[in-house]
């Protein structure tokens, strides 16, 4: 009896996992598709507008906070990168915070951020799939996600992102 209760058990802890397993594909947003340059976001000036508006170019989102020490170490290079690579546009999207701290901290920092926008509740990053900052997104000129990259980034790693682009 003990032997068919093992059964069942496992029969059961089974196709919890199977179901577990499956409904998490089936909601990943990674998937063929899924990822799509879009998603409604704001500028210092506070004026709302859908990331889709910059498809027609190569697009690199990058989320960061400025509590996040990666964020702070890669954003340098990403910024420097950004002036050399002019043809692709570079979109920092800040998470969860106004536009007085970014400013505060780029003052600090002693950073010329140009494409500067907010994401004030995560939900676009959220939508897209994120799993932590920095989080940065590769998108081809029709908005189609091309490669996504979780954590601090260095040169190497993101010219190689960009040559896909």
């Amino acid at each position: 009896m003990s032997t068919t209760r093992n059964w069942i058990q496992w029969s059961a802890a089974a196709a919890v996992l199977l179901a577990l397993g499956l409904g998490l594909f089936l909601r990943n947003p990674n998937r063929e598709g899924g990822v799509r340059l879009e998603g409604e976001v704001q500028n210092f000036s506070g004026e709302r507008f859908d990331l889709a508006r910059f498809r027609g170019q190569p697009v690199v989102v990058n989320a960061w906070a400025t509590w996040c020490g990666p964020c702070r170490r890669e954003l340098p290079m990403l910024l420097e990168q950004a002036k050399a690579h002019r043809e692709i546009r570079f979109v920092f999207l800040n998470q969860g915070e106004g536009p007085e701290a970014v400013r505060a901290y780029l003052e600090e920092a002693r950073l010329d951020m140009p494409e500067a926008y907010f994401d004030p509740n995560s939900g676009v990053i959220q939508r897209w799939g994120a799993q932590g900052l920095p989080t940065t997104y590769f998108f081809d000129a029709a908005g189609k996600l091309v490669a996504k990259h979780v954590g601090e980034l260095n040169k190497e790693q993101l010219l190689g992102y960009l040559s896909l682009l």
